[in-house]
């Protein structure tokens, strides 16, 4: 089948994905040649959905299901048709599905090492491999850009913070909006950086910060720090504060607010701000990132073969449209 993607097929794509979204990405799969289950960051959860439903429905040319599983989706509450990932992640197993890209990336080496069922044939990730680590020794393949910043609902805020700025505050050495320049409103900032194993929190550390600010190394500001936030959910019931200050996919946040995307808006009054006078994307800001689909190589010959074969595919330049609607950048 041809891999060309028409503007029919991105209507019914786009419509499928609207459906999909409360649960699981992508319905419970049926009995075709394999499954092949991808998991881990919720930043690419809904591209993803959207290209391997595409994927299945008109370009596989082995009929296989591929099935795109939400981040942190509850033990049971999907069944994959995989046997392996009904033993990992069943109903009693006590073990949700990976909830970020860290989790994902974890889970196939978990996988290689044998002290998890082999479920996942590639994960979602929005940031590379630490170096120095064994996750080196997967396949991460680039398959598009995004940007991480700040975000801010709070109305007379600057919409402009230099990164100098950012590590005040989450230095605790700025601690009011009114601390600074071009702000025209007082109250006091609450800090947040997205759950633990998010690639967006990640990045956000490593390249906006340059530290954790959850870390001891932190001193007392640490805990002033909330850390359990859903990355890329401005409604978010741990966000209490009009004052709020949180970190946002660029991507995340171009999907949730185009409607053709189905995607649900989760901004709840946020607005993207800008670092050292550059937006998100923009040549030169300090929080550009590539994201990517990951794969241990050690996995099989034939099922990365199918794999490698999904991949190439979502990265060509004729599924960029998919790629734009759901946010992200080339």
């Amino acid at each position: 089948m041809s891999s060309v993607f028409s503007m029919r097929k991105t209507a019914t794509v786009l419509g499928t994905v609207g459906a999909a979204m409360a649960l699981v990405v992508g319905a419970n799969a049926s009995a075709n040649a394999n499954t092949y289950v991808n998991a881990g960051s919720d930043t690419l959860q809904n591209v993803t959905q959207a290209l391997t439903t595409e994927y299945a429905a008109n370009v596989d040319p082995n009929g296989n299901d591929w099935v795109t599983v939400n981040a942190g989706i509850a033990a049971g509450g999907i069944n994959t048709g995989k046997a392996e990932c009904n033993t990992q992640y069943g109903a009693g197993t006590g073990h949700a599905w990976p909830n970020g890209s860290g989790d994902g990336i974890k889970a196939l080496l978990d996988q290689r090492a044998g002290t998890n069922a082999k479920c996942l044939d590639f994960a979602r990730s929005s940031r590379g491999p630490k170096t120095g680590t064994a996750e080196t020794t997967l396949t991460f393949e680039r398959v598009a850009g995004d940007a991480v910043t700040w975000a801010t609902k709070k109305v007379g805020a600057p919409t402009n913070l230099t990164q100098a700025q950012l590590q005040d505050i989450y230095h605790c050495n700025i601690t009011n909006w009114n601390q600074i320049p071009g702000s025209t409103v007082s109250g006091v900032i609450q800090k947040h950086v997205p759950q633990a194993g998010s690639g967006t929190r990640s990045e956000f550390q490593d390249k906006v910060l340059g530290f954790d600010p959850t870390a001891a190394s932190n001193g007392a500001c640490a805990a002033t720090v909330i850390q359990s936030a859903q990355e890329n959910r401005g409604d978010a019931p741990q966000i209490t504060s009009t004052d709020a200050i949180i970190a946002y996919s660029a991507a995340a946040y171009g999907e949730q607010t185009t409607p053709a995307s189905g995607v649900t808006n989760h901004t709840n009054g946020f607005k993207l701000g800008n670092i050292d006078s550059k937006a998100p994307n923009a040549t030169g800001f300090v929080g550009n990132r590539s994201v990517y689909f990951v794969y241990d190589p050690q996995n099989g010959t034939a099922a990365n073969a199918n794999v490698v074969a999904f991949i190439n595919w979502a990265k060509n330049p004729a599924q960029r449209p998919i790629w734009s609607t759901f946010g992200f950048a080339v």
